[in-house]
């Protein structure tokens, strides 16, 4: 009984967060109301209440949900031995991953909670998942250091996250324009690095990286 119940349960959530993607995508966070959800679902709106409580709830669930989801796609696209590929395939696949799971429309609702409510539960849940992935960049990239794919001078814990940052730019580009593709994603945070790495820092700044070792 236990599991039946359990399963019921997992059933209803999955029902509710699909019925909310759907109407997210269509009429915005604004103009879906909890009781909508609760119809498309097929549930009362004191079940969608019990299971997530607000709007918000729901929205960071959907993000989660795409997250770790992403992270297992990560692991298997994100072998590329130098520094460079591997930067440019982390962002691709975030870019195709977010919008194969949520459509553009929902991720530039997500991205405005997380900045109007930068305090709430939206934002540390969005930020949460962001330290995850910067996280996997930066045991990806100490992979590289170990292998001496990248100079054992180099911070990985900067370096992986000022890459992850550049890569937010450039996701935050890609879910406000409907015109701009993975691929787009992926040339332009190639040319950033290559821009970057290009340029001769002073001497003692100097960033020792071996993109095509």
């Amino acid at each position: 009984m236990t599991g039946l119940r359990a399963r019921q349960k997992e059933d209803r959530s999955r029902k509710i967060l699909e019925a909310a993607r759907a109407l997210f995508e269509k009429y915005g966070i604004e103009g879906t109301k909890i009781e909508d959800i609760a119809n498309h679902a097929g549930v009362s709106g004191v079940t969608v209440h019990n299971y997530y409580r607000t709007k918000a709830g729901i929205l960071i669930n959907l993000v989660i949900e795409n997250d770790s989801l992403l992270l297992e796609k990560l692991e298997k696209c994100c072998t590329q031995n130098n520094l460079f590929d591997l930067s440019v395939m982390f962002s691709r696949t975030i870019a195709e991953h977010a919008v194969s799971n949520l459509r553009k429309v929902v991720w530039r609702q997500v991205i405005a909670a997380v900045t109007t409510d930068n305090a709430g539960d939206i934002a540390s849940a969005y930020f949460d998942q962001d330290q995850m992935l910067a996280g996997f960049l930066i045991e990806k990239i100490r992979l590289l250091q170990r292998d001496d794919r990248v100079s054992a001078s180099v911070n990985v814990e900067h370096l992986g996250k000022a890459i992850f940052h550049l890569q937010n730019a450039r996701f935050i580009q890609f879910v406000c324009s409907e015109d701009l593709t993975p691929d787009d994603v992926a040339r332009r945070i190639r040319n950033d690095l290559s821009a970057m790495f290009a340029v001769n820092p002073p001497e003692s700044a100097a960033v020792n990286i071996h993109p095509q070792n």
